[in-house]
């Protein structure tokens, strides 16, 4: 049974210790769960017993619990909480976490909690939330090790034992000059085998990559993964350290962005309630579900009305040939079928970086000589079905159609993310409906222009 599966099975036992007031049994039960587990469990729970299970925990439990929970919960939590409970709570946050968290919540309620911080931990949440959404800024954390490259390694191994406590992350070391500026970094094993006296100058490289705080996240991923880094430095204009951020934060973005083009490819706007929405259906009112899919809905429906006046501009042929319509199905979806393969297929490549906006021609024309092949296939496959239906005059036309339809969806998805990409926008919102809908409006159209000239 999987760890999700066994807290939605023991949800009732938990409610049940509640109710009885039963706290001792209810404490040592869960002293055992790890935080994500116990976030999971406090977000299943009923609102009135949410506070009531995080308040059971110990305090340094509470904080990683805190940091798990979605933002929704966090909210509910605070405002169920006192003062001193908030400001315990808050104040032992990372600081990317907190910045996270202050980001999302009503502005009323950020201006409550900042005076709660320290002096120097408010000065750390305000700076993070200077930088603009969806950058590394929003990110980082101040908590890192830094040497100086005269230092000896004796030096520096004392430095660590005295500060590392507190670092994000030790397994890399940042050497600065005396500006704060980023020189180099140092593997800590590196440092740990090196003989005492060396300075740290002798072990370095001249060789560290690092952002800058208003990249944008998505780009630091790839880096990342390109690079197979756990840790990322994030300096200024002027190449002064400000923070570092790990990996643990890009997973959460790396999830953050693949649910945001999951939406889009989808036709659905998770810009009007947020990505999270998605996966945290259940918790999200009708009305937000129904504002994120309608406009997407009329936009299409407005689309697909087309279709219908290309049918009615082609009733003479179709009186005549009334077979025709039973072809039109087919036709239009399974070119609207390619078109939404190809899409796919190069929105993950631009997603990856594995695709450039200059690669478009030579994608452009591989993609016609497949899509060349897939047509053919097709026609080849619908032709019995055309001459036991309408004959071999029947059979022409629609081995004719299908091959154009099938080889102009399929250009219809390719082109479509490079247009949004020149547009300045997601390339994930080149839907998959918005890519069927063309493909019925000009897949109708090529199909009954096609049957009118041969039928003639």
């Amino acid at each position: 049974m999987e760890r999700n599966e066994f807290i939605e099975f023991i949800l009732p036992d938990i409610e049940e210790f509640i109710e009885q007031k039963n706290w001792y049994e209810l404490k040592t039960a869960l002293s055992e769960w790890p935080p994500q587990d116990l976030s999971h469990l406090i977000q299943s729970l009923k609102d009135d017993q949410k506070i009531i299970v995080f308040r059971l925990l110990p305090r340094d439990v509470q904080v990683e619990v805190f940091s798990e929970m979605d933002f929704e919960t966090q909210e509910r939590l605070l405002h169920q909480m006192g003062d001193e409970e908030v400001r315990n709570v808050i104040e032992e946050l990372e600081p990317d976490d907190r910045a996270s968290l202050f980001e999302e919540l009503p502005g009323q309620l950020v201006q409550k909690l900042l005076p709660m911080l320290s002096n120097e931990e408010r000065k750390h949440t305000l700076k993070l939330l200077g930088y603009p959404e969806n950058t590394v800024g929003r990110l980082m954390t101040p908590y890192y090790v830094a040497v100086a490259s005269h230092w000896t390694c004796r030096e520096a191994l004392e430095h660590i034992r005295k500060y590392g406590k507190d670092a994000e992350t030790i397994d890399i070391i940042y050497i600065v000059d005396s500006s704060l500026r980023l020189v180099d970094d140092l593997f800590l094993k590196d440092l740990i085998f090196a003989d005492f006296e060396d300075t740290i100058g002798d072990l370095m490289d001249g060789q560290v990559l690092y952002v800058d705080a208003y990249t944008d996240q998505e780009a630091a991923v790839k880096i990342m993964k390109k690079y197979d880094l756990n840790v990322l430095p994030v300096v200024d204009r002027d190449k002064i350290l400000l923070g570092i951020v790990t990996i643990d934060d890009m997973i959460d973005v790396l999830d953050e962005e693949q649910t945001e083009d999951l939406a889009k490819i989808s036709a659905v706007s998770p810009e009007i309630v947020g990505a999270e929405f998605l996966t945290h259906l259940k918790e999200v009112s009708i009305t937000e579900v129904y504002q994120s899919r309608v406009i997407w809905l009329i936009a299409l429906l407005l689309m697909d009305l087309l279709v219908g006046g290309i049918i009615q501009g082609f009733q003479e042929t179709l009186t005549r040939y009334v077979v025709l319509v039973s072809f039109l199905p087919v036709l239009i979806d399974t070119a609207g079928n390619a078109g939404s393969q190809s899409a796919t297929l190069l929105i993950r490549a631009l997603a990856l970086g594995t695709v450039k906006p200059k690669d478009w021609l030579f994608l452009f024309l591989k993609e016609f000589g497949v899509a060349s092949l897939l047509g053919l296939t097709m026609a080849i496959g619908i032709s019995f079905a055309g001459i036991i239906r309408g004959g071999f005059q029947i059979a022409k036309v629609v081995v004719v159609s299908m091959l154009v339809n099938v080889v102009v969806g399929s250009l219809i998805g390719l082109s479509l993310p490079f247009i949004f990409v020149k547009l300045k926008k997601d390339p994930a919102s080149a839907s998959t409906p918005l890519i069927t809908t063309l493909a019925d409006i000009i897949g109708t159209g090529v199909y009954l222009t096609i049957a009118t000239l041969m039928l003639q």
